[in-house]
């Protein structure tokens, strides 16, 4: 019998009843990285990981690592505001908006980390607010991607998937 995963904190960490917008599930690998300013050079990063959700207004992403040299991406940008995190994604070759990499300024709003088994990778959960409005051309990219990487899937999947991300959470 396995250890079931479960996430350090009581609360849940993506709560629906706290959601501003409709998301749509992920699995699109993506980066955070941290930057002076909204258009400045790159200080830290990236910290892999994949997109778990996404919304109009932000989303909720998996990372490797928080800490990235000696900044940590959840309290750096709040405490430093010259400092501002950015959620990166590489589309993909096929895609026609001719967008090299998506990248939103973003505020982190939370982040949690998965517990499991000593020698189980134990990656952690953040959620981020777009600092774009909703119909930035790089939101409207972002969210055709995963729209685009959903359609594949009927209705029962999709139903399916949204039972079990809810499980997790």
């Amino acid at each position: 019998m396995g250890v079931s995963k479960d996430v350090a904190s009581p609360r849940k960490f993506f709560l629906k009843e706290r959601r501003r917008a409709v998301r749509l599930s992920g699995d699109i690998p993506a980066a955070l990285v941290l930057r002076h300013g909204c258009q400045g050079e790159i200080i830290a990063g990236p910290s892999p990981g994949e997109i778990l959700d996404v919304s109009v207004c932000g989303a909720g992403l998996s990372i490797e690592q928080i800490r990235v040299e000696s900044y940590h991406l959840f309290y750096t940008p709040q405490d430093k505001p010259g400092y501002v995190l950015h959620l990166q994604v590489e589309p993909p070759p096929e895609d026609e908006s001719g967008i090299e990499t998506i990248s939103i300024p973003v505020r982190p709003m939370r982040f949690d980390r998965v517990l499991g088994d000593e020698n189980e990778h134990k990656p952690f959960y953040v959620g981020v607010e777009f600092l774009l409005e909703p119909d930035d051309e790089q939101v409207q990219l972002l969210v055709r991607l995963l729209d685009e990487k959903n359609k594949g899937k009927g209705w029962w999947q999709s139903a399916v998937d949204s039972i079990f991300s809810s499980d997790k959470n």
